[in-house]
């Protein structure tokens, strides 16, 4: 992309606006001239994001239940992711699978997995983005239950796990049985 020609109002030393104005929907501004290739570099990616269209809508699980539930095989998998965020959101469900039920806050993930409470609030923040990428969010979710607060905490969100998700975590967490088509 060239720069477009300079204006044909360069600022000069000792330069002063001029009385006419600006034409409709246009400000004069002082600009080093230096800079100007990248202020019309700048405006010209300003004005062709505008003519892209809007920004995309944002992928959130729709309310309710959601419409697939996570298996036991998308679990295994997300166990053994090998990112940072996989490790930490192993753990915490490892944490929520041992006590289903429970409404766990952050300090209390961070006491039952040992790992720092920013590391918790680090991975869940970057969870929905790895699900996003990597499984069927928008169908699935979250494989945890996050809910408001528990009546002592009731300002701090809880994750927790039923009995059924609990087991199904478990379940993929256990080594995987050897293959049975294996020659004998």
């Amino acid at each position: 992309m060239t720069a477009p020609a300079p204006p044909p109002y360069p600022p000069r030393a000792g330069w002063a606006p001029t009385r006419q104005p600006a034409p409709d929907g246009m400000v004069l501004v002082a600009v080093p001239m230096a800079y100007v290739p990248h202020v019309a570099r700048l405006l010209a990616e300003l004005d062709a994001g505008q003519r892209a269209g809007p920004p995309h809508a944002r992928v959130a699980p729709p309310p309710g239940p959601p419409a697939a539930d996570w298996s036991v095989d998308d679990l295994r998998r997300l166990s053994r992711g090998r990112s940072a965020t996989h490790r930490t959101v192993a753990a915490v469900l490892d944490a929520l699978a041992a006590e289903p039920d429970r409404l766990f806050t952050v300090r209390d993930l961070a006491q039952a997995t040992g790992r720092p409470r920013k590391k918790i609030v680090g991975a869940m923040a970057g969870l929905t983005r790895l699900l996003k990428a990597h499984y069927d969010y928008a169908g699935r979710g979250l494989p945890f239950a996050r809910v408001d607060g528990r009546p002592e905490a009731s300002r701090e969100l809880c994750y927790t796990v039923d009995a059924r998700r609990a087991a199904c975590w478990r379940e993929a967490r256990s080594p995987s049985p050897p293959s049975e088509s294996t020659p004998t």
